[in-house]
């Protein structure tokens, strides 16, 4: 463990209890509002800081009065090759001539939580909650940038579901998503 960063886990944890103990005392609402946005401040700082101040859990093995431990490896069989190719090909060209449903804009302004890759590589969340003023937002996982369904809609690769199912595709831009069965 490094000891600044667990001085400053220690330090922020005293902080945010003495600011818990003003919230509580506090009447005037400005000032609880503040104090109550220090506490998210610190809480995401705490969380931060968590990764370099948990114990690393060490592997133990079973070791039985001093004896040494014994290391034990496995063989793992070998993989077998396919034996069928010629069937598994059929099978996909079968696939690929089903027609596929369009993917509209209306069935993408109807889920309610569903996740959006771009063709730029950026991901994606969609949450039905998230609304202002009766337009739809999504908002970019890495920098938490938000963008509009609509606007997203028209550059997204693939749509997932929350259990990372993909409900529609395509590969290109200028193609239109389909749905995948």
């Amino acid at each position: 463990m490094r000891t600044a960063e667990k001085k400053l886990f220690a330090s922020l944890a005293r902080t945010k209890s003495a600011n818990n103990k003003m919230l509580k005392q506090e009447q005037n609402e400005e000032i609880k509002a503040t104090l109550r946005f220090f506490n998210s401040n610190i809480t995401s700082q705490l969380k931060g800081l968590s990764f370099y101040v948990k114990p690393r859990i060490k592997r133990q093995t079973k070791n039985t009065a001093g004896e040494k431990a014994k290391l034990y490896a496995g063989v793992l069989p070998k993989k077998q090759k396919p034996t069928q190719k010629r069937t598994y090909n059929k099978r996909k060209q079968r696939q690929s001539k089903k027609p596929q449903h369009e993917f509209t804009l209306d069935d993408f302004l109807a889920l309610p939580t569903c996740f959006a890759k771009d063709f730029s590589g950026h991901e994606y969340v969609i949450h039905h909650a998230l609304y202002h003023y009766d337009e739809q937002f999504a908002v970019n996982r890495k920098n938490s940038e938000a963008i509009e369904k609509e606007d997203l809609f028209k550059k997204v690769r693939n749509v997932r579901e929350r259990d990372n199912t993909v409900i529609a595709s395509r590969k290109t831009l200028h193609e239109k998503l389909r749905y995948i069965y």
